[in-house]
């Protein structure tokens, strides 16, 4: 699903529009005008609200996938919950569909102004936020994924593909199946390729790798010698590397992965390789080891560089869509451990056991799998997290930790134990975000007895707690009824403030 958004300054204007196209249909939305000219009319309510605002209408066009089949009846849901986790919860806003193109969609037109406020909807991050809601809404209705308008360095599953999972998944869950569902062939070649890359190798080393690990490889050449293209294949299946996703091209591998390519160095080595593959990994001479030693390999942390007129930004983020309070966000951005980056990406910074900040995750709000990627991409993973702690005293002993997927679930995490001990847990705990289940640090988590796996609940989370149990007996695994815990935590205020609207309309029409 596509959504396109605009802002103006007329009503009448695109309402007309709206209205005038063949086959256009009023469809749903709340208010009560039948007409492009009763609906103008009505929408000068909330402009009255807000003489001062300029650019008061909001339009947007929702258009369904190639095979998708929506009734009016759906559209109308999805209408109408776009527009609530937009913001649009107190406005005025109608949906019209229309049959005018090849691709089934809907328009809404909205007044950016608030009923119960006066103020406009915020719009900081709205495509962004658009694209976030539009990949939820998609597995919700089962609808075809859609890639977002921001490059992917890493392809998802196919409809089929996420499909299965899911019914192994929920089988693996009824007892019907005895393993977790498998990783499929594109994910496990992708898998395969993160690990060989991981310490920033020369071309050639890289390849060999694949090749030891069951993966042929090809490269193209053109006459003046220089690389086009790269391919895998697996198991008898083969993709280019623009199917598993930017960084698995043959420059994505230099700009995203960091393997080391120099043409004149290289270029004849990999011919070799290409024509003889080989099976085992050469050993390095004794010196060599030596001297890889003495070099230095945990280089100073830079962070990427702060974005500071959009402090609020992050603030208004985090407490409105994703349900944290500024009881943990502020005090993240007051030790500078949250804030947004200049490419308008949430920058968590992760800190060994002793404080020092030494690494960072960037969590870009238009991913849809809940994850972060690595800052930079050849950190050093091994002694830094993400991490936090409430209750007790500051110098008691940690007795508790949650590991969870990402930031922003261990900041749900807390959210959710504040809740249910109604302030602070009893005893020090902590809330660690978990980038590598293999990278974790044991020696404190061995003496912990209390220790709960609260992972995403999909294959990645699944199988992270199982590597994290098989280490940790003592860890219990706590997955989310839905994906993620955030998604729960935001249900529940949205619920709790659903509660509080409708107790607001009782005692409104009491009077």
């Amino acid at each position: 699903m596509i959504g396109k958004q605009t802002k103006g300054r007329g009503f009448r204007h695109l309402l007309d529009y709206l209205e005038s196209r063949d086959e256009a249909k009023l469809i749903g939305g709340n208010m009560s005008g039948r007409n492009a000219r009763e609906l103008a009319q009505e929408f000068k309510l909330s402009r009255q609200l807000n003489s001062d605002a300029d650019r008061v209408v909001y339009h947007v066009s929702l258009s369904a996938a190639k095979g998708d089949k929506l009734d009016d009846e759906k559209w109308n849901e999805i209408g109408d919950r776009y527009m609530k986790e937009m913001g649009f919860d107190a406005n005025q806003f109608v949906i019209f569909r229309h049959h005018n193109t090849d691709d089934d969609h809907i328009h809404v037109a909205a007044s950016r102004i608030r009923i119960d406020t006066g103020l406009l909807v915020h719009d900081s991050w709205d495509y962004v936020r658009s694209e976030k809601v539009l990949r939820q809404i998609e597995r919700d209705y089962d609808l075809v994924q859609v890639q977002g308008s921001r490059e992917k360095l890493q392809r998802t599953p196919s409809t089929g593909q996420i499909r299965r999972i899911r019914r192994e998944q929920e089988e693996y869950s009824l007892g019907q199946r005895d393993s977790l569902p498998e990783r499929t062939i594109k994910e496990q070649v992708q898998q395969i390729i993160d690990d060989a890359s991981v310490d920033n190798p020369q071309m050639p080393l890289f390849i060999m790798r694949l090749q030891v690990d069951g993966i042929s490889v090809r490269t193209g050449f053109t006459r003046n010698g220089k690389s086009k293209g790269i391919s895998y294949e697996k198991d008898g299946q083969a993709f280019s590397g623009t199917q598993l996703g930017a960084a698995y091209t043959f420059p994505g591998l230099q700009k995203h992965r960091g393997v080391d390519y120099q043409p004149e160095r290289d270029d004849q080595r990999l011919n070799e390789l290409l024509l003889n593959p080989v099976t085992s990994l050469p050993e390095y001479p004794p010196h060599q080891e030596v001297i890889l030693a003495q070099t230095p390999t945990k280089p100073q942390f830079t962070p990427p560089p702060e974005d500071e007129s959009l402090r609020r930004v992050l603030q208004y983020y985090l407490t409105q869509q994703r349900g944290i309070t500024n009881f943990l966000v502020q005090p993240l951005q007051r030790q500078g451990l949250a804030y947004i980056d200049q490419q308008e990406n949430v920058v968590f910074v992760k800190r060994g056991l002793d404080g020092e900040k030494s690494g960072a995750l960037v969590w870009d709000t238009a991913r849809i799998d809940n994850r972060c990627t690595e800052y930079p991409e050849n950190s050093d993973r091994s002694s830094c997290w993400f991490h936090f702690k409430l209750g007790g005293e500051a110098d008691d002993k940690i007795e508790r930790v949650y590991l969870c997927s990402s930031p922003i679930d261990a900041l749900t995490m807390a959210e959710i134990d504040r809740n249910a001990h109604k302030g602070q847990p009893l005893v020090r705990t902590m809330y660690m975000a978990v980038d590598s289940p293999d990278n974790l640090p044991f020696e404190l988590l061995r003496n912990i007895s209390r220790i709960g796996l609260a992972f995403n609940n999909d294959d990645l989370g699944n199988e992270a707690a199982q590597v994290v149990h098989k280490m940790l007996p003592q860890a219990k695994r706590i997955a989310p009824k839905g994906l993620t815990w955030n998604e729960i935590l935001v249900k529940e205020r949205q619920q709790q403030q659903e509660i509080l609207e409708q107790k607001q309309r009782g005692r409104g029409f009491s009077r």
